[in-house]
Formats: structure tokens, sequence, C-alpha cells
């Protein structure tokens, strides 16, 4: 059964070509294949053009129309008669004064600013993800391979066992805690390759592409903590650079920037210059004194100003309500800060924790090889039992493999942390990229 197991995972894994990459090649790949990165850039290309359009509202409008009619007249004391009328023309409307539409322009232009903070957002999401995806491959890994040498060492004891007892140097007892130690392992090793299987598909997800072999990451990667790492600091650079905190910071300006315009839409006039140039053409089929076959040019040019006045108390309302969704944009980007501090005190705290497990962890290990080597020892003279030395060989194969968690779980805490202060960039990526192995 286990060997259908693994044979279904294999045939899984092959159904796309596999492919080898490093942890630079994986994250091109993953760029390149990443929607929502694409869809931040072409909401931040639309905004770009809004501004654009927006900022047309402030020039002159130039319009033309043409027009081509018959009308036919029949007044009852006076003869019927036809005319048939052309007219060109040429409009012009242009706001010289209107502080709505100036106020309109720069929200526009703070979206903009906003997508662009997004766009930056969505990189920096699939940086870490994909660090995330490739990290969680490797951990899976380490603990197959962890597992996959107890599976070793205790079919390695079983036949051991299974000797002794054909000659009676160990009871029945022993040899079926041996089968149950090493029957309890298969299965544990069992779902070490459903979780790498699951690993791998998404990083196949994330890129695109079945990657089946992967570096890890150098034994001599530093594990360690600056000593001068202040959380009070990281915060300062948080305000800075951490793109949520940026979204914030202009949602605030833009509801801000709202209650501008309600102001100036209901309370400040709009000056602006009007013009025309017309060319009109009659054609009657009888002319008289007051009917003139022919052309008549019309040009015309004014200065209109609109005051709004009084809309049933919805301008003052209108104002009210911008100020009051200002006032909840500012809260929420407290709030936002608040969490974000708390996040990043948090990952301080737990990445100096996590760098003193480490090198608490791989002390373990040595004691818990000295033990098993000590337990292996007297089992061999008859004072320990085999259930004291596979309980030995336990403790060893667990303390290696905590240890190797350990150590991914520091570099994906750094990752964390250096995205809370939004340094996390591609370059991150090259330097980490050097550890792996």
């Amino acid at each position: 059964m286990r060997k259908h197991i693994i044979a279904s995972l294999v045939a899984a894994a092959a159904a796309v070509p596999a492919h080898s990459e490093t942890l630079l090649e994986v994250y091109n790949l993953a760029l390149n294949h990443d929607p929502s990165l694409r869809a931040a850039a072409a909401t931040y290309r639309a905004d770009k053009e809004q501004v654009d359009v927006t900022r047309g509202n402030l020039y002159p409008n130039i319009s033309f129309s043409g027009s081509l009619g018959y009308t036919k007249t029949d007044p009852e004391e006076a003869e019927s008669f036809d005319n048939t009328q052309n007219q060109l023309a040429v409009n012009l409307d242009y706001p010289i004064y209107s502080p709505a539409l100036n106020y309109g322009v720069d929200a526009t232009e703070i979206s903009l600013k906003s997508s662009g903070v997004a766009l930056e957002q969505a990189k920096e999401t699939l940086i870490y993800e994909t660090l995330s995806d490739y990290f969680a491959v490797l951990t899976a890994q380490a603990t197959l391979d962890t597992i996959r040498s107890q599976v070793k060492s205790y079919a390695g004891q079983l036949d051991r066992v299974k000797k002794q007892y054909e000659v009676g140097l160990v009871s029945i007892t022993d040899q079926q805690d041996a089968q149950s130690a090493y029957d309890s392992i298969l299965v544990t090793e069992l779902n070490a390759e459903a979780q790498l299987t699951i690993a791998l598909e998404t990083l196949r997800q994330r890129t695109g592409r079945t990657i089946t072999m992967i570096p890890s990451l150098s034994e001599d990667y530093p594990i360690k903590v600056a000593e001068n790492l202040d959380a009070r600091e990281l915060l300062g650079v948080a305000m800075m650079n951490n793109k949520n905190i940026q979204t914030l910071d202009l949602s605030v300006e833009l509801a801000e920037n709202n209650i501008d315009i309600q102001k100036a839409s209901g309370r400040t006039p709009t000056v602006s210059i009007t013009g025309a140039v017309s060319r009109t053409d009659n054609d009657y089929d009888r002319e008289t004194a007051n009917r003139r076959d022919g052309a008549t040019n019309t040009s015309s040019i004014g200065l209109g100003v609109a005051i709004p006045l009084y809309s049933g108390g919805a301008i003052n309302a209108s104002i009210r309500q911008a100020a009051a969704s200002a006032e909840a944009a500012m809260e929420t980007r407290a709030d936002s800060i608040q969490d974000i501090e708390l996040s990043i005190r948090n990952a301080v705290l737990q990445l100096r924790t996590l760098a003193a497990q480490v090198k608490a962890q791989k002390q373990a290990i040595t004691s818990a090889e000295s033990a098993l080597e000590a337990t292996q020892a007297g089992y061999d003279v008859g004072t320990r039992n085999i259930v004291e030395l596979l309980d030995a060989q336990s403790i060893f194969f667990d303390a290696k493999n905590t240890y190797e968690q350990l150590r991914y779980d520091f570099v994906l805490q750094q990752i964390t942390l250096q995205q809370l202060t939004g340094e996390l960039n591609e370059e991150d990526i090259a330097q980490l990229n050097q550890w792996l192995i």
C-alpha cells in the first residue's frame, strides 16, 4: 500500500516537467506569473490616465456642431413658404476660476499616489509570499530527510532485534516493540511526504512551474540578532516605509481634500468664459423683404458666473459628511499604526527568542546524541532495553528536526520584520540566495 501511495505522489510531481531553480530564479518565475501584480500595474496605469482626464476639465472645452434642416411654414393669412437651413458652429467653454475642479485634480493625483503604493505593496507581498512558499518547501524537505534517517535507523534496529530473537538473546516483547516503532515511523514518513508534495504544489502555483530540486540553507547562515535592534527605531522606519501606513496617510489626505471639494462645490462661485462662432445658410422657396437667401455669420463671447446659494441643506450636510469621513480615516490610520507597532515589537521579541532557541537546540542535539550513544552502549551490554533505545533515537532525531525548523523560522521572522518596516525588496532575495547551497 505504501509503495502505491509513494508512486502516486511521484506521478503527480512528474505530471509537469521538473525544473531546478535558485531562490532568485524562483522569484523571477513568480514575478512573471503573478496576476495580482499585473492587476496592480494596470490599475496604476488607469489612475495615471484619470489624472489627465480630470486635469482636462481645467482647460478650454471647444466643441463643433452642425445641423441640416427643412422648415415648411403655412400662415393663415399669408402664403406658405419653405426654408432649407444649414448651420455650423464652434463653441467655447473655459472655466477660468473653479476651486472645485482644482481640488478634483488633486484628488486624482492622490489616488495615483495610492495606486503607486499599492503597486509597490503588491511587489513586496509577492516577495514575502514567494519566500514563505520557498522556505515551506525547505522545511518540509528537512523534516522528510530527518524522518527518513529515522526510518533507516529503526529498520536497522528491527533487523537486529529479529536476529537476536532468533538466537534467544531477546524476548518477543522486544521484537514487537521494535516492529511497532518501525510501523509508526513509516506512517510519519507518509505524512511528511504528503506535506512536501503540498508545499511543492503551492510553489508550483506561485511560479507556474514544477520545482522538485531546490538548494537548502547553509549551516553557516548567521542566526543572530543585532544588539542595537530596537522596536522604537523600527517603528520610526515603518512610519516612513510601511506600505499600509503610506496608503492610510494618502487615505487621510484624500478625505481632507474631499472636505475642500465639498466646500468649494457648495460655497464658491465658478467663473467661465463662453463663446461661439456660427454660420447659418438659408434657402427660401420665395424671398421677401424679411426673408432673404444667403449666409449669416454670428460671433459671441461672454463671462459667466455661477454662485451656489441654497440646496435644501445638502451643502452643509455634504461638508459635515466629508469631515466625518476624514475623522474616520484618521482613526483607522491610528488603529493600524497601533497594530503595526505591536507586530513589530512581537517580531523583535520572537526573533530574539528564535536565535536563543537555535543556540539551545544545537546543544540539545549534542546532548541527545551523547544520550543515544550511552543508551546504545547500555543496550549492547544488556543494561538498557529496546524501548529505552528507541526513545533515545526518537529524541535525537526530533532534536535535529526541531533545529532545522527553528533555523527556517528565524529566517522567515527576519523577512516578516523587514516587511513590517517596509524594507523588504529584491536585494534581500539576492542576499539570501547566497546562503542557499
